[in-house]
């Protein structure tokens, strides 16, 4: 695709199935025994199981800033086959999160995108024309951000999803050299573009200023 204007394009749907949980496959022939002996599984799934990349490590410091305890990000396909794959996901165990989230891969390449190209959403978004390689990259930001509120211990979706739009702009400055107007325009084409389309269970009547979900009741939301 080359580019819309202001349409829910197909980057979108990432967030459409964004969720909490998720069957967890343990191999070996241990697995049995650790699905029947909870806290067994939850000490193996609370934590990543191998060493975090570059660029994970730098996810990993965003995304602790938003979630306010050190945390971990790991880019890894959990495909399970579905038209429509989450974004990113975060095991719970009750109201406890993990410590880590886990992105799939083509997030992590819109996020890498946007730190080498961080500028032009605040142009394209008053010019109401944006290429889907900026949406995307907002998407991914909002993406992160979501799964960073999980890892705060939001468990809720439709809280999750307006926190982390108000969140945006912060984790585009702490990710990419942009300025306070692009990162903002990244959380409004979040805003007006992916959000209007996400499932009953990401959106709130609340997500709007000055209601329960606004974080900051400020000039500049979301």
């Amino acid at each position: 695709m080359g580019s819309s204007e202001w349409k829910f394009v197909a980057g979108g749907a990432l967030a459409a199935a964004l969720f909490v949980g998720f069957h967890f496959m343990v191999p070996g022939p241990d697995a049995a025994a650790l699905k029947r002996d909870h806290t067994k599984h939850w000490s193996y799934v609370k934590v990543p199981h191998r060493a975090a990349n570059v660029l994970e490590r730098r996810l990993g410091e965003v995304a602790s800033l938003v979630a306010g305890r050190p945390v971990q990000v790991r880019c890894e396909d959990f495909s399970d086959g579905e038209i429509v794959e989450p974004g990113g996901v975060v095991q719970f165990n009750g109201a406890k999160p993990a410590d880590w989230a886990r992105l799939r891969p083509d997030v992590c390449s819109h996020l890498v995108h946007f730190m080498q190209t961080p500028v032009g959403a605040e142009a394209c978004l008053a010019a109401r024309h944006c290429d889907e390689r900026t949406e995307m990259s907002a998407e991914a930001l909002k993406i992160l951000a979501h799964e960073s509120y999980h890892l705060r211990g939001v468990k809720n979706e439709a809280a999750a999803e307006c926190y982390a739009m108000q969140a945006v702009p912060r984790v585009a400055r702490a990710l990419a050299s942009t300025s306070f107007a692009d990162a903002h325009a990244l959380a409004v084409i979040v805003y007006l573009v992916g959000y209007p389309g996400m499932p009953p269970a990401y959106r709130s009547g609340e997500c709007r200023p000055g209601g329960a979900l606004d974080l900051s009741s400020g000039p500049n939301w979301p």
